[in-house]
């Protein structure tokens, strides 16, 4: 949460949420749940910087079990920071995923 600037932007699930205050009394609790019960494992990172501000990308793959659901899936999360009073500061987050469909032989 020191990580996050008050006024963040987190898009999720088609959802918003406008501020760290909003977040950590919404979706903070249940993202917490969620990473105890998964793997991630990371594809791609790259990070951008201009003066400022640091544009962060990276892909991985999310595998595991939350609330008796079997995950697989792609994971896509984008972060933009900015420099605030000498800190990095996360000022928008937007992360996104979709299932991993399992190849079907065909006859």
């Amino acid at each position: 949460m020191e990580l996050l600037a008050d006024d963040v932007l987190i898009y999720e699930g088609g959802g918003a949420e406008k501020s760290k205050a909003e977040y950590a009394s919404h979706h903070l609790e249940a993202d917490i749940a969620f990473l105890k019960g998964i793997k991630q494992s990371l594809s791609a990172r790259s990070a951008k910087a201009t003066g400022d501000m640091v544009l962060v990308t990276s892909q991985g793959v999310t595998k595991g079990t939350y609330k008796d659901k079997a995950i697989n899936s792609t994971s896509a999360e984008t972060m933009v920071l900015r420099l605030i009073d000498g800190q990095w500061k996360i000022i928008h987050i937007h992360w996104s995923s979709a299932d991993i469909k399992p190849i079907v032989p065909t006859s």
